[in-house]
Formats: C-alpha cells, sequence, structure tokens
C-alpha cells in the first residue's frame, strides 16, 4: 500500500497548501447586493469542496474552508 501524506490528499482535491500566496494576502468582501451570484457560486464552491474533503478525511466534520483556500481570494 502507498502511503499517501494529507497534504497530498488535500492538494489533489485542489485545497491551496502552505506557503502559497494567496493564502497570505487579505481577502476581500463582496459588494453586496452587487456581486450576489458570484457570492453564491463561491459559497456553492466551499460546500461542494468540503463534501469533498469529508469523503477521504474522517477529521472533516466541524472543520471550515476558506475561500482563498480553493484559490478565491473573496470572503462570504
Amino acid at each position: 500500500m502507498i502511503d499517501v501524506r494529507p497534504s497530498q490528499l488535500m492538494r489533489d482535491l485542489g485545497v491551496v497548501q502552505h506557503g502559497a500566496g494567496i493564502l497570505a494576502e487579505p481577502a476581500r468582501a463582496f459588494d453586496l447586493p452587487a456581486e450576489r451570484d458570484e457570492a453564491e457560486g463561491i459559497t456553492d464552491e466551499l460546500f461542494a469542496a468540503m463534501e469533498q474533503i469529508g469523503q477521504v478525511h474522517l477529521f472533516a466534520k466541524g472543520t471550515g474552508t476558506a475561500a482563498p483556500q480553493i484559490g478565491t481570494g473573496r470572503w462570504t
């Protein structure tokens, strides 16, 4: 059996890893209601990412994911 590090599993799921520039940048808020559709899209992406993470990690319950961790410099 090949031992895969948790960080590699997360990377494979598209989760941005420690050291990536986007994680050091301040996330920008949405201008609501003008950017509602974009905010809803990012929120949907975050929920989808958590669903994928939950399928490969037992620890996923109770964790959170921020938009920069999926490559988006915004916050909802």
